[in-house]
Parts: structure tokens; sequence; C-alpha cells
């Protein structure tokens, strides 16, 4: 009977209220204005967040009772600008946690692109979103990348409820990470820890470290140029672009989640990325009390806190580890494959003549798609080319365009660091901008990262598998270097 009494209270919630009798409301606990919220939305709330409507939907201008228009009511409390009036009160901590991750704030990302162009940002001082604008008519290249950032890059931030795809809409703040979406929409108010597909890939897809973790690779744009090929079927491009399917990633293949290394201290806090050493040169003597790696029987495994299950680790063994593995990440000899599609070129066009660019109709953006499917193939209502400032909402002309000079994921790239250290690369910074105005007229034209910018910046793909006998071929050129040396 207590197993059974969460999913009757549950049941409870889901209920409209024109269905309960009155003993019902009061076991149900939950006020008058609440059962009127129900009573049209029908919500699933976890026994954590059972708490009546307006404590967490309340606006700050209706200090008490319900407010005088329902557009008042707050509809994303979870999102950044509302979180500490709403979550603050139960979640300080975590919040205190996030505001300097970088999931949550994507400082890293931001100022990878500002300080490629030259835009003056101080990171620390205020949240850098809010020293961003649009520009309807920039006069500076400064000007340009701000507005690329704000209208077209930054639709993963927590600000952002992604785009219109089915599988990359999700929720703002703490909701993007831990409240489930489903074909797009709010599925339900059960908050729970971050799941691969329905949370983390909404925002790393499209050739983000993440898509190549499930061994997925985007197709070229060009729409004839698609295997299996869908003529107008966009309900079977869930992230906008159809993938690939290429080799996943063994931890991936094995069932880890991505949760099981990427933590609470990672994912919400400042704590290192995980170190492969921590599981695969395990030492019984620095375990930490919380970790999942245990030593049974002379094994040593990795126990899932996300599925429970349990992961038997290979130690490293294979004398190169010795050799090399001090001047070489693990990912060096282990990525099976990278993303390495470069030049990126990324084109605002605010005229109105897009035949030359349909080819361009299918790069990831939902604005696109609907825009250029109403001017080409008179799809519908004819929409201006406007595409909207992803933190204010507000729609502004011009839309941007995303390509590619081509697009690769057989070579494994690789370059050393400052320190003499090799890792892997991708040329993630070998961008082009340009803008093309109302009247034709090409503003800017393939304008390129500032003298002394390194195109190619260390990542991790993850895409991990046995190095193979002929692992040596590639890092051998550094080896050689280092012999001359």
């Amino acid at each position: 009977m207590i197993q059974l009494l969460p999913c009757l209270l549950l049941l409870l919630v889901c209920l409209p209220a024109g269905c309960r009798d009155q003993g019902d409301d009061e076991a149900a606990g939950f006020n008058e204005q609440s059962l009127e919220c129900l009573s049209c939305h029908h919500v699933e709330l976890d026994l954590a967040h059972r708490l009546d409507c307006l404590t967490c939907h309340l606006p700050t201008d209706a200090p008490t009772g319900y407010p005088d228009e329902h557009e008042a009511v707050i509809a994303a409390p979870a999102h950044p600008d509302n979180a500490t009036q709403a979550c603050g009160s139960c979640h300080a901590e975590e919040l205190e946690m996030v505001a300097a991750n970088d999931h949550y704030v994507l400082t890293g990302h931001i100022m990878l692109v500002a300080e490629a162009f030259g835009v003056a940002l101080e990171p620390g001082k205020e949240p850098l979103v809010s020293q961003l604008s649009s520009y309807v008519n920039p006069e500076t290249v400064q000007q340009l990348t701000q507005d690329l950032l704000v209208r077209r890059c930054l639709r993963c931030h927590v600000y952002s409820r992604g785009d219109d795809f089915a599988a990359v809409a999700h929720g703002t703040g703490c909701a993007a990470c831990h409240l489930p979406f489903s074909g797009g929409v709010l599925s339900s108010h059960q908050f729970s820890a971050p799941e691969d597909d329905s949370r983390c890939l909404s925002c790393h897809y499209g050739n983000h470290v993440g898509y190549d973790y499930q061994g997925r690779y985007e197709h070229d744009l060009n729409e004839e140029y698609r295997t299996p090929y869908l003529a107008d079927n966009t309900d079977q491009r869930p992230y906008g672009v159809e993938y690939h399917s290429l080799a996943p990633d063994v931890h991936q293949q094995a069932g880890m989640v991505c949760i099981d290394c990427h933590g609470q201290g990672n994912v919400m806090g400042t704590k290192a990325h995980p170190d492969c050493l921590e599981c695969h040169l395990f030492d019984p003597g620095t375990k930490a009390p919380e970790s999942k790696v245990q030593n049974e029987e002379n094994q040593v495994v990795f126990v899932s806190s996300a599925t429970g299950e349990k992961h038997l680790i290979p130690q490293l063994q294979h004398p190169a580890h010795t050799s090399y593995g001090n001047r070489f990440s693990c990912q060096s000899c282990h990525a099976q494959w990278t993303y390495n599609d470069a030049p990126t070129h990324l084109l605002r066009i605010d005229h109105e003549e897009f035949d030359d660019f349909y080819k361009l109709s299918l790069d990831g953006s939902s604005e696109v798609l609907r825009i250029l499917s109403s001017q080409v193939l008179d799809d519908g209502d004819l929409l201006e080319p406007f595409m909207s400032n992803k933190f204010s909402g507000e729609e502004l002309p011009g839309i941007w365009f995303r390509g590619f000079g081509e697009r690769r994921w057989e070579q494994v790239l690789l370059d050393e660091t400052e320190d003499g250290s090799v890792t892997t690369v991708r040329p993630i910074v070998d961008l082009r901008l340009s803008w093309i105005d109302y009247d034709e007229v090409s503003r800017f034209d393939n304008i390129e990262p500032l003298d002394g910018i390194k195109r190619s910046r260390p990542y991790a793909p993850h895409t991990i598998g046995p190095a193979g006998l002929f692992y040596e071929t590639r890092i051998r050129p550094y080896l050689v270097d280092k012999e001359n040396d």
C-alpha cells in the first residue's frame, strides 16, 4: 500500500478539477486557485515539486492571490531571469553553483567567437548575453558578429527555447536540463536528472560533442544528396538535418549515459571535465568516498548512478601508455573519427531573392526553412526574411544562413599545444562572415578571424574505441619532431 501512494498522488494531480469531488480536493492538498489551473492544464508533478501552481508561477507584481490577467502569470519560472524568485527559496545552492557554469552562461562558446572577431566583452562582470546586441544595420565586423551570436548561434543557450524541430525544443534555465520535452512541447512537470536523447541532445546535436557519442554526423545540406531521400518530409528531421550513423563511442555501446561521467559538479558547477585516467588507471588508495569506481573480486567496475548497471573497466596495460601517455591525449590514439568540417560560412541576407540560396534551406534552422519554403516554393503564406533575437524575442530583418566548404569525418586532426602535448582538434574557429543588405549590396564579404587567431582548437571527440594496430601512424609526425629536437 505504501508503494502505491506516490502513484495515487500523481493521479490526483493529473485529474481535472471537474472530475474530483470535494473530498478528493482536500486529499489532493491543492488550494482552490490551483484546482482551477489544473482544470485546463493537465500536468504531472513529481512529489518534490507538488506545490500550488502560483508558488512558482506567481508574478512579482501580484504578491497575493491570482493576477488580474492570465498573461501576467510567469510562464517560465525556471528562466534565468525568474529563477532567483521562483526557484531560489529552495535551490539557492544550485543557483549559486550554475552562475559560473559554462553550460548555464556559455562563456567559453561566446568568448571563442567574440575574440576571433575582436568583440570586446568582460567575462565575470555581468552575464555575457547582456553585453551582446542585435543590429539592424551593423557598421562594424564586431556588430555583425554580435548579431550572429544572438540571432543564430546561441539557440542552445538556457535563455532560449532552442529551435522548433521536435528533438531540439527545450525549456529555459533549469528546465532546459530537468524537464522533459516530447515532440517539441513540454510533456510533464516531473523534474528529473538529464537524459541523453530528450535533454542532452537538445543542445548537443548537429556535429557538436554529444552527437558524436551516439555515432551521428549531419548529412550534407543539399536536399538532393541525402540518403534516404525525403521529399518535403520534415517529420523525419527531428534535429533539422538528417544524420549519418557512424561508429558510436564504446562507452555508449556499453550502455553508459552522459551523466555517468559528467556529474553535477561538471554539468552544473566548475569542476574540471572528467579524466579518462580516473577510471582506466584506477588507484584504490586515492578513491574518493563518492567514487562510482569500485574494486570487486580483483576487477575494476564502474557503477552507473543513472541506471545502476555495473561496467567492467579495462586498465591501461599496453606499453604505449607508458611510452607516449604523458604527451598524447587519450583521444589522440583512441578517437575513431572527428568533426573536421571547414570552413564554416555564416551569411546574413536581408533581401528576398532567395532562389540562389535554396540549397541552404535545410541548414539546421527552422526559421530559415520556413522563410525559404514560403519564398521559393510558395509553401503557405509569404514570410518576410526576419529572424528573432534569441534572448529578447524581437524579430529583426535579415536571416543568417550556415554552409561549409567541405564536410568530413575521416581524418582525426591533431595539433601540438603550447606545453608540447598533442591532442585532437577541430577547425571550430575557421569561420567566414558575410552580409548582403536589402538592396543586394555586399556590405561584408567573407570576413575571416583576426590575424594570430588559431582556427583549430583542442576538443575531446566522444568517439572512443580501440586504438588498433596502426595507432603510431597517426602520431608519428609528432614523434619525429620530438626526436629531431
